[in-house]
């Protein structure tokens, strides 16, 4: 009654003037609504211009002020496109920027949206995608950005609380997207994080814990990689349904180069809503993502084959959805004083042959598909008669199918079975093709009859233009339609991955062995021991315990015949660009110093196993060189199968990029890139100064509100955290380590000073090829220089580089390690290290000690690794020869006392990789998936980064 339900039942009178619509046979479900649906949205992910008005926020992608119903623009069409799929209801959400604004529940009733709207601010939107131009343009980029926006508006509320306190002082900005963001800080409103893949899912849950945010995740469809996680967060997800079609498997060619990560992502992206299921995460299925919108209902029946119940599909487009949208007051379910929103089929929601017959929004009918005058099923008694080719065919016709979509078939007296090839009902009229082929005569048979009582009968025309008559008594009516049972489901081999995602991947650490003893081994301690032949090392619980001559294996140890083999510490590379997800720097602004790669650790990277395979076992991860004072360090060690968390060493000392020379003027970045200040040296030096200074200012003004009492800093506007300041401060504090990008000796000597006239030691000087016309200088003002090995004249700032630069400072006394920046060389740490004797005559053991001992102490971990000493972590690798010789080759590379490569071990992964793959690339090509068209997926994967001469992207 006016749009609300006012009885449900099976004895139900209706009111004398009520209109009765008989729905007998059919099936009756709430409205279907649409979730995280861009109806009526602007370009997803296209540039985003915050036109608002008011008091916008300095960065234009930061809109949260945004309603989804302020832009709202739909035309009827897709609105019957939606109801065609059964959907009474839509979850609007914005679809551009970084915070993208509010979303609505809106009703699919029409256009005009001020009669529609079923509850406004149901959320607020964050993507972590990149969204037009400018800053940020990086993820670390985008995290930083949503983190100082936290805190931005956690300050707003305190700044203003205080004002209004103590009007006296200066009023605090005004700023809506800031004000719009109070309830999400409060916990008070949902915040929906929209993620690329699963790390970026733990990404997200790091901001909600940092902030005590109530968070939803729109999943990526990869959430059944990390599903133990998600079941522990126990968030909300919006689950895609956006299975991989296509894998570009068509040629040899092709299919040698397929990812194994695709490959099992095509198998397993289907599962992932049974996966989370089954690990009872609370989740809601979306169209969004998928190319074709109308194939919907073809992919969540794809999910319910894999595994999925029926009543979960069915609960997360209705009652589960309503309740978490806050609206199951209205929508939902099928209950008096709700909305008559609802969904009439033919049969089971989720049975591929099912048609939709009407769906009603807030009382108001909308036909789908019209019903037929009558049912043509059954069968019948069919004479046909073509005299003027003495033909006479009799026999049974078999109508079947549903009402609105039949096929047909005759069986002949003698037995034989015909398919007519089109039948089609229209109104009381039917229609049938039939090859004449099967009855002698070559060509095709057109009839058609209209109904004559319970039988037809009508005319045709032969192939050869000549008219007939025909008729179909009918014998038996139809018969009831049998439902599939499970068994005609769709059935798909079991597979799991061997090892983890990914070539050569673990699904978890390795187990640590309680004790390890190495015997026989010529070992290389890097440390007051020196080089030790025929010694022993002993390890407990990840940690060296003993290392000597005779040492007795302790009862249950694991005992290694190392005889002829020479053990080192594991290598350490003090400038990595490995693992780094989307970007390696944040290239927009000068000064990004708020950025983290710790926020963007890859730690399904490849190129980990590989490095690990040339004995590195830590690794210093750098933001790039566009940036005079560029983003934050990650310090970690390759625990290859950890997710990124993990890997990270704790208690390292925080680190920073800065950089120097052609890189940050942009004298290499193109004629378009003139611009950004600052484009000379001096002004390099100069925007370090002014933003050394703005931090000494920042914390001088927190240290005057801290003196503050209780009382009087409620009355007293804060000063703003500000991300970057904080990182600088660190440095002048001694707290964070700067690692410089550097070539030329008068740049090296200004950074120098910089640090002097500031009271703090720089960490390492990176690159650093001029260093040996100033190494003493070096010496008194960084903990320490990593260079190149061997590069020269790569661009026109290096034409002073010499091999023998690392030589040079080492016997001036500097701390010198030798480094990558690359994630190829990085794999042939051992080699770079013995370029020190080449160029310079540095003894073999020092030598080592520039990619093990010497690069730790640089990055404030000799602690705990660079050396094999009592009591620091089993970081160790074998090798079958000296370390020092190319002809040497790593066969075991340990971490924490576990045994994370073996060059044997490899071999096997090697075929057990070949044949996950074969049979994998053989299970698509039996699908129908296999031997169609339609767009190709591929997986994203970190790029490669460098600082190189290819200038200031790396």
């Amino acid at each position: 009654r006016d749009g609300i339900i006012e009885a449900v039942g099976t004895a139900i009178t209706p009111p004398q003037a009520a209109q009765v619509w008989d729905y007998s046979g059919k099936t009756i479900y709430p409205g279907l609504i649409d979730v995280f649906s861009n109806l009526g949205m602007s370009e997803k992910n296209g540039e985003h211009k915050n036109e608002t008005g008011g008091a916008a926020h300095w960065n234009e992608k930061v809109d949260a002020q945004h309603r989804a119903t302020d832009a709202f623009s739909v035309k009827d069409s897709d609105l019957n496109n939606l109801h065609k799929q059964g959907f009474t209801a839509a979850w609007i959400v914005p679809q551009s920027g970084n915070f993208r604004g509010n979303s609505a529940v809106i009703a699919l009733g029409g256009s005009d949206l001020s009669e529609q709207i079923i509850r406004q601010d149901v959320a607020q939107h964050i993507s972590f995608q990149r969204s037009g131009g400018g800053y940020p343009s990086s993820l670390m980029g985008i995290i930083a950005l949503i983190r100082q926006t936290f805190l931005d508006a956690k300050w707003y509320q305190q700044a203003h609380s205080a004002w209004d306190l103590n009007m006296a002082q200066p009023a605090p900005e005004t700023n809506d997207a800031l004000a719009a963001l109070a309830d999400a800080i409060a916990g008070q409103q949902p915040v929906v994080f929209e993620v690329g893949d699963d790390l970026e899912y733990l990404r997200a849950v790091a901001i909600a814990k940092e902030f005590n945010l109530n968070i939803w995740v729109k999943a990526s469809g990869m959430e059944y990689r990390i599903a133990d996680a998600v079941q522990q967060y126990a968030f909300p997800v919006i689950t895609p349904l956006n299975f991989p079609e296509k894998l570009n498997a068509e040629t040899p060619e092709d299919a040698i180069d397929l990812d194994l990560q695709e490959l099992q992502h095509w198998y397993f992206a289907p599962e992932n809503p049974a996966i989370l299921a089954a690990h009872n995460v609370s989740q809601l299925f979306t169209r969004d993502g998928l190319d074709k919108k109308q194939d919907f209902h073809k992919q969540l029946r794809k999910a319910i084959e894999r595994g999925l119940s029926e009543d979960a599909a069915l609960a997360a487009l209705t009652t589960h959805a309503a309740t978490l949208l806050g609206v199951d007051d209205q929508i939902g379910s099928i209950a008096n004083g709700k909305r008559a929103d609802l969904l009439i089929t033919n049969g089971n929601l989720f049975d591929d042959d099912r048609t939709i017959i009407d769906v009603w929004v807030n009382g108001k009918r909308s036909q789908i598909t019209a019903p037929p005058e009558l049912d043509a099923r059954g069968k019948y008694d069919l004479k046909l008669n073509i005299p003027q080719h003495s033909l006479s065919v009799s026999g049974t016709l078999n109508i079947t199918g549903k009402p609105e979509k039949l096929s047909a078939e005759l069986e002949t007296v003698t037995e034989k079975k015909i398919k007519f090839d089109n039948i089609k009902l229209d109104h009381r009229r039917l229609f049938l093709n039939l090859s004449g082929d099967s009855l002698g005569l070559p060509g095709m048979l057109l009839l058609s009859a209209a109904r004559d009582g319970n039988n037809w009968k009508g005319s045709g025309l032969a192939p050869d233009g000549q008219s007939f008559e025909w008729m179909a008594t009918q014998t038996e009516p139809p018969a009831p339609v049998e439902k599939k049972s499970k068994k005609d489901t769709v059935q798909v081999e079991p597979y799991q991955p061997k090892a983890g995602w990914g070539a050569y991947n673990r699904k978890a650490m390795l187990v640590q062995p309680a004790v390890v003893v190495f015997k026989n081994a010529t070992i290389w301690t890097s440390a007051s021991q020196g080089i030790v032949q025929n010694a022993d090392l002993l390890i407990r619980a990840g940690k060296i315990v003993e290392i000597g001559q005779n040492i007795s294996a302790p009862k249950g140890a694991l005992v290694i015949d190392a005889t002829g083999k020479h053990i080192t510490p594991g290598l350490i590379d003090a400038h990595s660009h490995t693992g780094i997800d989307r970007g390696v720097n944040e290239a927009t602004q000068a000064v990004t110093a708020e950025v983290r790669i710790g926020d963007v650790v890859d730690s399904y990277d490849i190129s980990w196993y590989r490095e690990l395979a040339g004995g590195l076992t830590a690794a210093n991860q750098l933001h790039g060189s566009a940036n005079p004072m560029g983003g934050q360090n990650s310090v970690v060690k390759l625990r290859w199968g950890a997710m990124p968390e993990a890997m990270k060493i704790a208690g390292a000392p925080g680190g920073i990029k800065f950089a120097l020379g052609e890189n940050v003027k942009q004298s290499n970045w193109g004629d378009d890139n003139t611009t950004r200040y600052p484009q000379t040296r001096m002004g390099v030096e100069t925007i370090m100064r002014d933003r050394f200074r703005a931090a000494r200012d920042y914390r001088d003004a927190w240290n005057r509100y801290n003196a503050l009492n209780k009382k009087a800093q409620l009355r007293t506007v804060p000063p703003r955290r500000d991300l970057e300041l904080d990182a600088l401060l660190e440095i002048i504090n001694g707290e964070r380590l700067v690692h410089s990008h550097s070539y030329r000796q008068d740049e090296i000597l200004m950074l120098c000073r910089i640090a002097q006239d500031f009271g703090f030691k720089i960490g390492t000087f990176q690159h650093v090829l001029e260093g040996y016309k100033v190494a003493e200088t070096i010496k008194e003002a960084a903990i320490g220089a990593s260079a190149f090995s061997d590069w020269w004249a790569f661009k026109f700032e290096v034409y002073d580089a010499i091999p023998y630069n690392g030589a040079i400072m080492h016997r001036v006394g500097v701390n010198v390690s030798f480094n990558s920046d690359s994630n190829e060389l990085a794999r042939r740490l051992n080699t770079e290290a013995a370029k020190a004797i080449k160029y310079g005559g540095v003894a073999p053991q020092e030598a080592l000690k520039f990619v093990t001992l010497n690069p730790a102490i640089q990055l404030g971990i000799a602690d705990k690794t660079g050396s094999l000493e009592v009591g620091k972590d089993a970081d160790i690798a074998v090798w079958n020869g000296d370390p020092l010789s190319t002809y040497t080759r790593c066969e075991q590379t340990w971490v924490d006392g576990r045994k994370m490569f073996d060059r044997e071990d490899d071999m096997q992964l090697r075929q057990q990789v070949a044949t996950e793959r074969a049979d994998l690339i053989q299970r698509y090509l039996a699908t129908a998936n296999g031997k169609s068209g339609g767009k190709v997926f591929t997986m994203k994967k970190s790029g490669e980064y460098s600082c190189r001469h290819d200038g200031h992207d790396h």
